[in-house]
């Protein structure tokens, strides 16, 4: 995870632009269902990516010692136009150069469509990729393998 974190961090800031002038920050949104259905599962989730981020900052190694900043956000799982809205509210309000999340597919789907790609900010998705979400591309991709690899990609070999 960390590394998939500091890569999308990399990334983020290398296509954003603007949190230079910021101090050396780059702010991250951490988009996820807080609130709604599967609002249990999140913590973990939400935590685990926050770490990564302490991780990255601690070393210092960071793009000549810039930090990433967490900024989180509602998702809702079943609200696509408030997790549309709290997509939009982070990247021109908050500044965020780039989003992990959502963890619902739906959600995912009109943040990437309507916030993400319009304002040219890089998305990635936690959980297993959702058959609506498109093919890994600079804007979007999912840390988990295709469906049609899962139960090969569980079994690889360490090596």
């Amino acid at each position: 995870m960390k590394k998939i974190l500091l890569a999308s961090a990399a990334t983020m800031a290398m296509t954003g632009g603007t949190f230079a002038q910021d101090g050396g920050e780059v702010p991250l949104g951490i988009l996820l269902s807080f609130t709604g259905p599967i609002e249990s599962l999140v913590p973990p989730i939400a935590g685990g990516a926050e770490l990564a981020i302490a991780e990255v900052n601690a070393s210092g190694a960071f793009m000549d010692g810039m930090t990433v900043t967490p900024v989180r956000a509602d998702t809702f799982c079943s609200d696509a136009a408030g997790a549309t809205a709290n997509a939009e509210r982070v990247i021109t309000t908050d500044g965020v150069v780039g989003i992990m999340g959502s963890d619902c597919s739906g959600m995912s789907t009109a943040i990437l469509a309507n916030v993400a790609v319009p304002n040219g900010v890089p998305m990635i998705r936690p959980p297993r990729p959702a058959p609506r979400c498109p093919r890994p591309t600079i804007t979007a991709c999912s840390t988990a393998p295709p469906r049609r690899m899962r139960g090969r990609a569980r079994f690889w070999p360490a090596s």
